[in-house]
């Protein structure tokens, strides 16, 4: 999290719902869909772009489903469709509930097909056992507080091997700006597998910078963070490369030290990702946090930009 970014809205949380018998979405994900409109007959007021969602199938005629599917995020606030904006997994025509508004999400994370975070687990955790959603309740959107939130993506990312969405053009989403979006907990899980990640070597932290998501350990997957996969080797792998301290040159900020006993600076892509950047050890620095600041909205920030890319260029 940037230091300084109080003024910051958090985006809220949801758990949106569906029954098999209504929509196909285990079929929807297993073939590669990065969008879908989801039914929305509630909280339409507090639906906005940014928004998480936490893609619950319930148990309907097919027990087996039963589960968080997918992690996505809100593109376009509930609005009534036209017919031919219904995709082809509804099971039928009178399934598609014309009436109602639905949401436009962007597929973020997935399950692998038949591999959803079951229930059970869902309802061993003290914060979430008591949410009507995973109980049966009746309904199709249901709001999360900020506990439960962090407590369903924690456990999404501990027992699921997630499989991260590669967007492209399926669907004709567009793009959205996250880069400076706020989101605590998944910055908080990057920056936690970065630290362990960190007692490798340069060399070695190489090797798994190389390796595709599939291959890598459960504890070296991407993160995504304000909707962007992010790999914490690399973020590993800038921290020891500037001896964890600003890559500004003549920067001279003081550094507190963080849970992990290294002096607190934060990784910065020079291309920004929401412009297309890349998460590679090449498009990255260490700043610390006024800098990083400073990158972003300072008047001067081409001037930063500028220098790192030079410093970069010299590696």
């Amino acid at each position: 999290m940037l230091t300084g970014q109080c003024d910051k809205v958090r985006m809220s949380d949801f758990v949106f719902l569906n029954l098999p018998e209504n929509y196909r979405l285990a079929d929807a994900l297993a073939d590669g869909k990065q969008s879908l409109r989801w039914r929305t007959t509630r909280l339409n007021n507090r639906i906005a772009i940014g928004d998480r969602v936490f893609m619950w199938q319930g148990r309907g005629n097919t027990p087996a489903l039963r589960g968080i599917h997918a992690v996505a995020e809100v593109v376009e606030r509930p609005r009534t469709l036209q017919p031919g904006e219904f995709d082809g997994y509804w099971q039928n025509d009178n399934e598609k509930a014309v009436n109602d508004e639905h949401t436009l999400l962007r597929i973020l994370e997935r399950a692998p097909r038949g591999r959803q975070l079951q229930q059970a687990l869902i309802l061993n955790s003290l914060v979430l056992r008591d949410k009507g959603v995973f109980t049966g309740a009746m309904g199709v959107n249901f709001s999360l507080t900020k506990p439960e939130a962090d407590e369903l993506y924690r456990l999404w990312r501990q027992h699921v091997d997630v499989q991260q969405s590669a967007h492209g053009s399926d669907d004709t989403v567009s793009p959205v700006d996250n880069e400076g979006k706020f989101d605590e907990t998944a910055r908080e899980v990057l920056e936690r597998t970065a630290s362990v990640l960190a007692e490798k070597s340069l060399a070695d932290l190489k090797v798994l910078i190389a390796k595709p998501g599939r291959l890598r350990d459960a504890n070296a997957k991407q993160v995504i963070v304000a909707g962007r996969p992010r790999d914490p080797a690399v973020v590993a792998y800038a921290k020891i490369r500037a001896g964890h301290k600003c890559e500004i040159g003549g920067c001279e900020m003081p550094l507190f030290r963080s849970t992990a006993g290294k002096p607190f600076v934060e990784v910065h892509h020079i291309n920004p990702l929401s412009q297309g950047g890349a998460d590679t050890i090449n498009n990255v620095a260490c700043v610390c946090p006024s800098h990083h600041r400073e990158a972003h909205h300072g008047v001067d920030a081409a001037v930063l930009e500028g220098g790192l890319r030079t410093l970069r260029d010299r590696d």
